[in-house]
């Protein structure tokens, strides 16, 4: 079998693969676009806090793979099984060898479920939910739903993970779902997270310490769930820091009726086992890629986008549309034989859903510096966004962000 062979080959055909196709496509590469990506659904996970809540449907995050390439681009259905960056080539699982001249990883990351003892079979069953995949979302629905009051715990692992504002959004959600049904004064809500704040800016931190204590949450931060026991619903969590009366790795179990579990997350292992992982303390095994270019720090020819990128910036969807045009213009730089542009400043936007109809539109870059979009004090929890992220922002995504025009 002949080796397949592109101009540009994206490897990953979710938020960041399709919309750098969108671009490039649009950039005069018609025909010379590969896409290798073997799924055949393509998903708007943003949704998925609200699908949990039972506001909207699962399936309005979902449309098929094949819907949302572009045109005239190349779809290899098929999975990345080596990446040999030395000799521009990528060895597929079932298609051979595919040669590139220029190569965008956007491979996203993988959910570490297996890293919990006890979740993996148990996700679904005896008060196990998560938000995190699709075919959980149903589940997830159904108990948040018909709670009927007891020990509620929403968790929190330590970051990086996607969208790190999510396992709070959809307990706030939760929130006010029980008290709508009124099962809230019946109810206990932990917020068990692996960190030590409830989000990692300040300017954040306080109004959402204003909503856990208006909402009457209580906090164990510092805990990392490492077990479950889903038969005797039983939560097993492990102390990330140490202090006088409990040193680092003390384990403290707590009864739940519900649990909701947030995995480990980590670049996929064909990249973490690849010439393209980084070394470096604190993005060991993400693609090493320069933060403000994008481009690989070893294969100048290769650039990433989005999750798997080893880059101290928040992994969000929102993220991914300010890094496309950059990576794209950078990839035409390339091939152009000119300078890259160093221009992303690790623009982040968290739509922060603090209950039905209330969002803090977190909008940050490197060092937390605050980008907001808006003339508004992007403190404070307004309707307006909450309208943004449900009614908006969906067919934003699907008919600008992917067809390469936002």
């Amino acid at each position: 079998m002949a080796n397949r062979t592109f101009k540009i080959l994206i490897v990953g055909g979710g938020s960041g693969g399709i919309s750098l196709a969108a671009r490039l496509a649009h950039a005069g590469f018609k025909g010379q676009i590969g896409l290798l990506e073997p799924s055949e659904h393509h998903y708007y996970q943003p949704l998925w806090t609200l699908v949990g809540a039972g506001i909207v449907s699962k399936e309005s995050s979902q449309r098929s793979e094949s819907a949302v390439i572009p045109s005239g681009v190349v779809w290899v259905k098929d999975r990345v099984k080596e990446f040999r960056p030395d000799a521009n080539q990528v060895q597929t699982a079932e298609s051979g060898i595919i040669e590139y001249q220029v190569m965008i990883v956007a491979t996203g990351l993988e959910l570490n479920f297996d890293k919990i003892e006890g979740v993996e079979g148990n996700l679904g069953n005896n008060g196990l939910i998560s938000v995190y995949q699709y075919d959980q979302l149903d589940s997830a629905t159904k108990a948040i739903r018909e709670f009927n009051g007891g020990v509620a715990i929403f968790t929190m692992p330590p970051v990086p993970i996607k969208c790190a504002g999510a396992p709070q959004k959809v307990m706030y959600l939760a929130d006010d779902v029980w008290r709508q049904s009124g099962v809230r004064e019946k109810s206990k809500i932990i917020f068990a997270s692996a960190g030590a704040l409830i989000f990692g800016i300040k300017e954040f931190a306080s109004p959402l310490n204003e909503v856990v204590r208006r909402k009457g949450i209580e906090t164990n931060f510092n805990r990392k769930l490492v077990a479950v026991r889903a038969a005797e619903r039983i939560a097993v969590f492990e102390s990330t820091i140490g202090d006088h009366s409990r040193p680092a790795g003390t384990r403290e179990e707590l009864h739940y009726d519900l649990l909701h579990v947030v995995p480990p997350m980590s670049a996929h292992r064909v990249i973490r086992e690849s010439p393209l992982a980084s070394e470096e303390e604190g993005q060991k095994g993400w693609l090493s890629v320069d933060k403000y270019s994008l481009q690989h720090k070893k294969y100048p020819n290769v650039f990433g986008i989005g999750d798997v990128t080893g880059i101290p910036n928040s992994k969000t969807g929102a993220a991914i549309r300010k890094q496309a045009p950059i990576v794209a213009g950078n990839v035409v730089r390339f091939l152009k034989g000119e300078p890259m542009d160093p221009a992303y400043d690790g623009y982040s936007s968290c739509p922060l859903v603090t209950g039905i109809g209330k969002v803090i539109l977190a909008e940050f870059g490197y060092d937390g510096k605050l980008l907001p979009s808006f003339p508004l004090d992007p403190t404070k929890e307004r309707r307006i966004y909450w309208i943004l992220k449900k009614d908006f922002l969906p067919p934003m995504y699907w008919h600008g962000m992917l067809k390469g025009y936002l």
